[in-house]
C-alpha cells in the first residue's frame, strides 16, 4: 500500500487541477524548485503557506497536512489526526529553526554596529562619526528582526493549540533576546554623543566633533549596568502586556523554577551591591578621579624658600600626550632662553599668592616649569606651608592610581565568579 504523504497529496492535487509546478510556484510566489522539493517530501512549505495552498486546491489545512482527503462522513469540527498533528509539529519546528537562524543576522548587524562605532572612536578618534555609523547598523538590525518576527507570527495566525502557544512563546523570547542584545550594544555607544560637548582650551571654546571619547572603567561599567537593567525591565513590561492582551499564555512555572528565579534575583542584587561597594572604595583610594590627592608634594614652611624654588629655571617635562604642561606654557612662545631653558613672558611678570580677601601674601617669579600647581596651608597658620606638586610627582601619582585600579579589576572579576559559583551550586535542577 502506497504511503500517503503531504508531498504526494500535493502532487496529486496539482495534477488534478491541471497545473504545472511552475504555475503553482507563481501563485505561491515561490520557485518551482521549492514545489518540486515539497512533492518529493524533501521539504515542507512554510507554515504561512499552508492555508494558501489549501485554498488554492479547495481542501482543508488538516487534509493537506494528513496527505489525504477526509472521509465523507467525517464531521467538520473533528480533531486533527495524529498524522496531521505530527506534520504540524514538524512545520512548527522548521519555522522556529528558520526564525532563530535569521535572528543571527540581526545579532551580527548589532555586533558590527558596535565594532564600527568603537573602531571609529578608538582608531580614527571620530566619536560622533562612529556613533552615527553604528546607529545605521542598529537600525538595520531592528528592521531585520521586526520583519522576521512578523513573518513568524503570521505563520500561526488564527492557529490554536499547545504547540502553537509554545511556538509563539519561543518566537517572542527569541525576539526579546535579539532586541535586548541590540539595545545593550547600542546603549554602550551612547557615551560617544559626549563629543557634542565643547571644550575650552587656552581660553578658546572648541568643538569635540573631531576627537575620540574615553571612559574610566567604572563609567563603562555603569553604562553597561544601566543598559542591562533597562533592557530587563522593558522585556518584563512587554511580556506582561502580551499576557494581559492574551497574545501569550501565562507561563506556568514549577516550584523549582520559582526558587531558581528568586535565587537569581537575590544573587544579582547581592553582586550589584558588592560591586558598588568595591567601586566606591576603588574610587576613594584613587581620589575620586583627582590624582593630585595621591601626589607627594614638596612643602615650604616659609614664602622665601618657596620663591627661591619657583624662581629656579627648570625645563618642563612633557609626556607623549602633552603631560602636565600648563595652559600658559602651551599657549605662549618663549620670550628668551636662560641656560637653554625657555623663559616665558608670564614668568618674568611674576605671580602672587593671595589670601581670602585678595591681599597679596607673596610675589614670586615662576621659572620652574616642572611645577604643575601648588596648595597653600590653612588660614589660621598664615596659609603655610605651601605645598608644590611637580610633573614627576603627578606622574608617580597616576602610576599609583593605575596599580590600584588593576587590583580592583581583579576584585570585580572575583566577585562575579563567586556570585556565579554560588548560584550554580544552590540552584535546583
Amino acid at each position: 500500500m502506497e504511503k500517503k504523504t503531504m508531498g504526494s497529496f500535493l502532487a496529486a492535487l496539482r495534477r488534478a487541477n491541471g497545473m504545472t509546478q511552475k504555475e503553482l510556484a507563481e501563485r505561491l510566489n515561490v520557485s518551482d524548485k521549492s514545489v518540486s522539493r515539497w512533492e518529493r517530501d524533501d521539504g515542507a512549505p512554510d507554515l504561512a503557506l499552508i492555508p494558501v495552498i489549501a485554498e488554492v486546491f479547495g481542501v482543508t489545512c488538516d487534509e493537506l497536512l494528513r496527505g489525504e482527503r477526509a472521509a465523507a462522513g467525517e464531521e467538520q469540527g473533528a480533531q486533527s489526526t495524529p498524522k496531521g498533528e505530527q506534520q504540524k509539529k514538524h512545520l512548527l519546528a522548521a519555522s522556529l529553526s528558520r526564525f532563530r537562524s535569521r535572528c543571527c543576522i540581526a545579532l551580527a548587524l548589532s555586533a558590527a554596529g558596535f565594532l564600527v562605532a568603537m573602531a571609529c572612536n578608538s582608531a580614527l578618534e571620530r566619536a560622533l562619526l562612529g556613533f552615527f555609523l553604528g546607529a545605521v547598523f542598529f537600525v538595520a538590525a531592528a528592521a531585520v528582526e521586526t520583519v522576521q518576527l512578523n513573518a513568524a507570527l503570521l505563520a500561526i495566525h488564527d492557529e490554536e493549540g499547545e504547540d502553537v502557544d509554545a511556538f509563539r512563546r519561543a518566537v517572542v523570547r527569541g525576539a526579546e533576546r535579539t532586541y535586548g542584545a541590540a539595545w545593550v550594544l547600542f546603549a554602550c555607544t551612547l557615551p560617544l554623543l559626549w563629543a557634542f560637548h565643547p571644550v575650552t582650551i587656552n581660553g578658546f571654546t572648541a568643538s569635540r566633533t573631531g576627537v575620540g571619547i574615553s571612559l574610566d572603567f567604572w563609567q563603562a561599567a555603569l553604562v553597561l549596568l544601566t543598559a542591562l537593567v533597562t533592557g530587563v525591565l522593558a522585556v518584563r513590561l512587554v511580556e506582561r502586556r502580551l499576557v494581559k492582551k492574551r497574545f501569550l499564555p501565562p507561563e506556568e512555572k514549577t516550584e523549582a523554577q520559582r526558587k531558581n528565579d528568586r535565587l537569581l534575583r537575590t544573587t544579582a542584587l547581592t553582586l550589584c551591591a558588592a560591586l558598588a561597594l568595591s567601586a566606591f572604595i576603588n574610587r576613594a583610594l584613587v581620589g575620586f578621579g583627582d590624582t593630585r590627592l595621591l601626589a607627594e608634594g614638596v612643602e615650604f614652611t616659609d614664602f622665601d624658600s618657596f620663591k627661591r624654588y619657583m624662581r629656579k629655571p627648570v625645563k618642563p617635562t612633557y609626556d607623549s600626550d602633552g603631560g602636565f604642561a600648563t595652559e600658559t606654557a602651551a599657549a605662549e612662545s618663549p620670550l628668551y632662553y636662560e641656560n637653554d631653558t625657555p623663559i616665558y613672558r608670564s614668568q618674568t611678570e611674576g605671580a602672587t599668592i593671595e589670601d581670602d580677601n585678595g591681599n597679596v601674601l607673596c610675589n614670586f617669579i615662576w621659572r620652574n616649569r616642572s611645577v604643575v600647581f601648588w596648595r597653600t596651608g590653612p588660614k589660621a597658620d598664615g596659609y603655610l606651608p605651601v605645598t608644590v606638586y611637580t610633573q614627576e610627582a603627578m606622574s608617580l601619582a597616576q602610576q599609583k592610581a593605575k596599580h590600584i585600579n588593576t587590583v580592583f579589576y581583579g576584585v570585580y572579576a572575583a566577585e562575579a565568579v563567586a556570585a556565579l559559583a554560588i548560584y550554580l551550586r544552590k540552584r535546583e535542577k
